[in-house]
């Protein structure tokens, strides 16, 4: 507890009361390609398949430079599918000698067939493995997952992750596929050895900003007479946690999803995050470099890209990102939000408590709705490292 908030969130603290001078981490989404086809994936449904990359080694051993020499020390490797680009293993390896620490986010089809050398890299250079599952009934999964053999293949793939001592977490898609059985799948993840799970509900935009999204999107999600069941679901896996160890951001997500889920409905015609927030902050802004498979830098993970690091890397990373973000930056400090706002869920805990410390009067009531919930998790992180609990 006590090095992990040191390492972690005293600095995020600073950087949101005095301001950050640069970015936290880099994420890349190094392939367009795929072996899914998942529901809620452009990837999947609609954006055409391609046989080669854009993005190179090259351009990503340039952005591991760049991020060395502006002291920026994760990077978060995504895709499509990030085992499907071609180097991959050694791209970690060169990052770990510029001292740049990775993430990959995979849907473990493939994962399970690296080679233990290549595992040994993995664990070496202490990489982290998000591991898509929406569910542990093999029908849930195959249907949302768009593949028959989606839940066996990550299941061996964890198998041999854990097997190797490679940390694995969980990223879980609510829909209204599997919304009902969040925390028998929760008590699974426990009983197959998980130590996290992150949960968010569907991006009812598109995930690729420039291409369309989905038809409809928006009906994958729980329905908002259905909140009730979702609810108490979210509830049982805070109830669980508690008492065992395995971590989740439940109580991070919980007080703000029901107004997402109303707003994704199109019940409420407002902005989903001026329903809880006196004043918004956006910390992805200034916290995350986004890179999208065409190279393209993105304000933000759901806004199309202007600034290009193809062909175009004399100005540097950092003075594309500026170019890229400043636009943006400046609107939404002026509060005119984009279309696409609505849509923000993947990074909204953060940017909700980003705001709370950047503008504590103004948003004083999402802060008393807030802080009996960190205060309750600061609570039982303390008691599970003093190992009260299971």
């Amino acid at each position: 507890m006590p090095s992990k908030f040191t390492a972690n969130y005293l600095p995020e603290l600073f950087a949101l009361g005095f301001f950050r001078s640069k970015p936290s981490m880099v994420t890349v989404n190094l392939t367009q390609r795929c072996n899914q086809r998942c529901i809620y994936c452009e990837i999947g449904q609609s954006l055409p398949s391609i046989e080669k990359d854009t993005l190179t080694v090259d351009d990503l051993t340039w952005i591991i430079d760049q991020m060395a020499d502006n002291k920026i020390g994760k990077i978060s490797l995504c895709g499509g599918e990030p085992f499907l680009f071609s180097g991959l293993i050694n791209l970690v390896a060169y990052a770990g000698t510029r001292n740049i620490k990775c993430s990959i986010t995979t849907n473990g089809m493939t994962a399970f067939q690296l080679s233990e050398s290549e595992l040994n890299i993995l664990k070496e250079c202490k990489t982290e493995i998000n591991l898509s599952i929406d569910s542990f009934q093999d029908d849930i999964q195959s249907f949302t997952r768009g593949s028959g053999n989606a839940l066996s293949n990550a299941l061996k793939s964890l198998e041999r992750l854990n097997k190797n001592g490679i940390p694995v977490t969980i990223l879980t898609v609510i829909s209204r596929y599997n919304f009902s059985d969040l925390s028998k799948f929760f008590i699974e993840a426990y009983e197959k050895g998980i130590k996290q799970v992150l949960f968010q509900p569907v991006i009812y935009y598109s995930n690729y900003p420039g291409q369309p999204a989905i038809e409809n999107k928006s009906l994958l999600n729980v329905s908002v007479d259905k909140l009730d069941i979702l609810m108490e679901e979210l509830r049982k896996i805070l109830l669980f946690e508690k008492t065992h160890r395995i971590n989740t951001n439940v109580y991070r997500i919980f007080p703000w999803i029901g107004t997402y889920l109303r707003t994704a409905a199109g019940r409420d015609g407002k902005w989903f995050f001026k329903e809880l927030l006196g004043s918004f902050f956006c910390r992805e802004l200034y916290a995350i470099i986004d890179i999208n498979f065409n190279g393209g830098i993105q304000p933000c993970g759901l806004t199309p890209a202007s600034v290009s690091i193809i062909n175009n890397r004399q100005p540097g990373l950092m003075a594309l990102w500026l170019k890229a973000t400043e636009e943006i930056k400046k609107d939404l400090s002026d509060e005119r939000f984009y279309t696409y706002c609505n849509g923000c869920c993947h990074h909204f805990s953060r940017n909700m408590l980003a705001s709370i410390v950047r503008h504590p009067v103004e948003n004083h009531k999402a802060l008393g709705n807030l802080t009996p919930l960190i205060l309750s998790r600061m609570k039982n992180r303390i008691l599970k490292n003093l190992t009260l609990y299971t």
